[in-house]
Formats: structure tokens, sequence, C-alpha cells
């Protein structure tokens, strides 16, 4: 069941974060699961071959939703028509688009060289009527805060698609048809269970201003989703054109492997908290406090995390890739430095999407797809696969300052106490990583030494920072919002927390 509508905002948020929370760890071990199979079955060839067809299909999905599903959760108020005209004009878009893509692939399998592979790129076509539809339907969910519903609809599809047939192909011999096919399975599900959940609605009446109300926000927010889609593919694009596509298969799964823990963290919040503050866009106190709140909690876990992981990245891959997978520890290794930053812009864009804000939101995000390609390109061209994962470093923070700082104009908060607290966190974690590259310069490279160093050096400090007063995330500033959030907990995960001795005196002092 959803949420009743005597339930405050914050408890509906509260709510999703812990369903979204909880499917998130689930579908994260699903994923190193089927990653971890997949990658012994299949070649980086294999795995590159993909990579390359999503970058061009992925561009035109995005163009396909034009922003429709945004809207709906954006919009004040929407009516009937305004759902109906969403799931008609979805359609029909997707339909259009998916007839164009066709009819270019032959373009798209010349660039990259890839003409084999014609029938893979063109089978893609299929999907985007049935992406543009499901979408509307994942929206209204989100909108009326169901995320319970949209975990178990991720979690379903996501075992059938990628952890059955995406395995049993791949075992039988198809090659990279396997991870096709396993999308495509994927996706059928995910809308069947969204129609049951969510029945559509359809429309033939084209009325201008709930069309005018769907796609002025729609419109906006789709550049910005498309110069962003730039931007995030433009490493797959370099890599995939002038490295080729056994280079970009192993830069694929490094990839793949530093974006799991950015969307598991991004996803939560962009689900929950779009929804949220798009019913407080009025409120700045409450935006500006929520906003420091959100960045310091961010950086304050995602830095460590991230850390831990470049010490540990060659016994990470090896783990759950394999032995010939050696090449995407260096690109993981530089990767992972900008987690924080990359999750922080996740941030700031729901903040820019959710005020509306959408045509100066693709303004940054043209800035940044310029960015990735000149950085990547680059770095591609003088230190390849490495060099590219730097050029995504550098795009990534500068990406992250602009927006933030624009923030820093419409909201109210400190930015020079907001740095300071930002600036002393990375400085005390970017020791641990200079310690990790004199170790490396000095011979000491065993992955189970390293290892060793963590357990018994590197996480005693964390936790012993973590619990002291000059962590970023427990501070004076941040205690009014632990509180909304403990007192807005429900009953049973209050009473389990309360077993744990830290939680149980910041309950009785609070509650």
């Amino acid at each position: 069941m959803g949420p009743s509508k005597n339930d405050s905002l914050t408890k509906k948020g509260i709510k999703g974060f812990i369903w979204n929370f909880s499917g998130s760890v689930v579908q994260i071990v699903l994923q190193l699961l089927v990653i971890g199979i997949l990658s012994r079955l299949l070649t980086p060839e294999e795995f590159g071959v993909v990579a390359i067809i999503m970058i061009v299909v992925n561009f035109t999905r995005q163009i396909t939703r034009m922003g429709i599903a945004s809207s709906l959760i954006q919009l004040p108020v929407i009516t009937d028509k305004h759902i109906a005209l969403g799931y008609t004009s979805s359609i029909v878009l997707g339909t259009l688009l998916g007839f164009v893509y066709y009819l270019l692939t032959p373009l798209f399998a010349d660039f990259f060289n890839i003409q084999k592979d014609l029938d893979a790129l063109q089978f893609f076509s299929i999907f985007f009527p049935l992406v543009s539809f499901g979408s509307v339907g994942e929206a209204l969910l989100s909108r009326k805060f169901r995320f319970d519903v949209g975990v178990k609809i991720g979690l379903i599809a996501y075992l059938i698609g990628s952890g059955i047939v995406s395995v049993a192909m791949a075992f039988l011999g198809f090659g990279y048809w396997s991870l096709i096919w396993g999308q495509f399975i994927t996706l059928c599900f995910t809308i069947i269970l969204t129609i049951y959940y969510e029945v559509p609605k359809f429309s033939l009446r084209w009325e201008k201003q709930p069309l005018k109300d769907l796609f002025f926000f729609g419109s906006g927010h789709t550049l910005g989703i498309i110069f962003n889609f730039f931007g995030e593919k433009a490493d797959n694009i370099v890599v995939g054109k002038i490295l080729g596509t056994a280079l970009l298969g192993f830069y694929s799964k490094a990839f793949q492997l530093y974006s799991i823990p950015a969307s598991f963290f991004g996803t939560i919040f962009d689900k929950v908290l779009f929804p949220i503050l798009s019913q407080k866009q009025n409120d700045i106190k409450k935006l500006s406090s929520f906003y420091t709140f959100s960045t310091t909690l961010c950086f304050g876990l995602l830095i460590p995390i991230s850390v831990l992981i470049l010490i540990n990245s060659e016994l990470i891959i090896d783990a759950f890739l394999g032995n010939q997978w050696k090449s995407a520890v260096l690109p993981l290794q530089l990767l992972i430095l900008g987690l924080s930053f990359r999750f922080g812009t996740r941030i700031n864009k729901s903040y820019l999407k959710s005020l509306g804000i959408v045509y100066r939101g693709a303004y940054y995000q043209l800035i940044f797809a310029l960015l990735m390609f000149v950085c990547t390109y680059v770095g591609g061209q003088l230190y390849s696969l490495p060099g590219v994962a730097a050029g995504v470093l550098v795009a990534t923070v500068i990406n992250y300052v602009q927006i933030a700082y624009r923030l820093y104009k419409l909201l109210d908060f400190s930015g020079i106490g907001l740095i300071k607290d930002l600036s002393k966190n990375i400085m005390f974690h970017f020791i641990f990583v200079l310690a990790t590259m004199l170790l490396y310069y000095f011979g000491i490279t065993s992955k189970w030494i390293h290892l060793a160093i963590t357990v018994i050096v590197y996480l005693p400090i964390f936790v012993l920072y973590f619990k002291s007063k000059k962590n970023i995330v427990f501070t004076p500033n941040n205690r009014p919002m632990f509180i909304t959030v403990s007192n807005s907990l429900p009953g049973k995960i209050k009473n389990y927390m309360g077993r744990v001795p830290i939680f149980k005196d910041f309950f009785a002092q609070h509650s």
C-alpha cells in the first residue's frame, strides 16, 4: 500500500528512502552477481559492441521521453487531461523516433565501424515507443510517492531480464545478444508491472494548455537531458571511436563499477527528493537547510567509500570481473575519485529541476558536455584509457562547481562555511590516497597487503574521524534536520535503531 494522505512530506520521503535504499541494496547485490557471471562468459570486445550500441540507443531514448514524465512530477497540479495527453504524446513521439532511428542506424554503424552489428542496432528501434510509454506510468507512481511499487517492479524486472535471460543466453553461447535480449525482457516486464499498478489513460483531443504545461517544462528538461547525455557518454564515444571496442569493453566495466555506488545513492535521492522538492519549491528556507544537509551527508559518506574502493580496486576487479580485466584497474581508481562530485551534481540538478530552472540547467549541461569531450579526447590521445578516466574526473568536478555556485545564488546558505567544511573533509581523506600512491611507488603493490592495511589502519581511523566533532555530517547546523528525520521514522525502524546505544540516546533527547 502507498502512503496515506495524512502522512507529511517528510514521512513520505523517509518511507521512500527506506524502500529505495533496501531495493537498491538488493539490486546492487544482483548486479554484482550478474556482472561477475557475464564478465566470465563474454569477452571485452562483446561488452564493447553493446556499449557502443547503447550510446546511440540511450540518446534517442532520452529524446523519446521529451521530459513529459518529469513534467507530470514537477507540475504543482495535474489533471486527467495532462495524464491522458502525456501517455498519448509519449507513444506518438516514441514511435516516430523509433522509425527515424531505424533509418539512421547504417550511419551510426559506419561512424563506430561496427557495420557487422547492424542487426543489433536496428533491433533497438522497438525500444523507443515502449520506453516512452512506460516512463509516464513510472512518473505517476513517483508523484504519488509509491516508491515501494517502483522498487518491487525494478527488482523483479531486473532479476528476470538480466539475472535469468542474459545469463542463460550467455551460457548457451549467444554472445552480446544475451545482453540485448536481457534488456528487452527487463523493459517488457517493467511496463507490464507498471500497467498493473497504474492503468494508462489516453486522449486524441490535443488541447493547447495541457500540452503547453507538459512541453514547456518538458522541452527545457529534455534539452538538459540531451546535453547531459552527451556529457555522460562523451567518454564512451571517445573510447569507442579512437581506441576501439576492445578497450571500450575494459572501460565500460570500470565505469560500471564506479557508477554502482553513484547510482545507488543518486537514484534514491532523485526519485525521493524530486517529488518532495517540487511541492516545496517556494519555501527557500527549507530548501536551503536541506541542501546543506544533503551536500555534507553526500561528501561525508561518499569520500571515504571512494577512497576505500581506490585503495582496493585491484582486489575488487579480480573478485567481480576476473583476472582478464586488469586493464580496468587504473581507470576505476581515477574515476572513483569523482564519486562524491558525481552524486553532488545529482543533488544540484534535482534542485534546479524542482525549482523549474530547466533552461539554465540545460545551459550548464551543454558546458559539461563540451568539457567532457575536450578533456576525454585530450586525455585519451595522451594516455589512452587512464587519460580518458582522468578527463572524466576533471570535467565532473568543474560541472559540480558551476551548478553549486548557481544554487548558492538562489538559496540562502553560507557558501564560505560549506566550502570550508567540504575542503577539510576532502583533504583529510586525500592523505590516504597519497599514502597508497607512496606504497605503489616503493613497490608494495600486493592487493592483499593493501587490504590488510585497510582493515588494520585505514578503517579504524575513518571510524574515529566519522565519530569526532571534526566530521561534516553530525554538525550543529545539521542537527535540526536529523531531529526532523528521526521524528518522522516509521515506528518499527525506530525501534530497531533504538537498540543501538548512540541512536537510543539521540531518540531519548529529541523525540
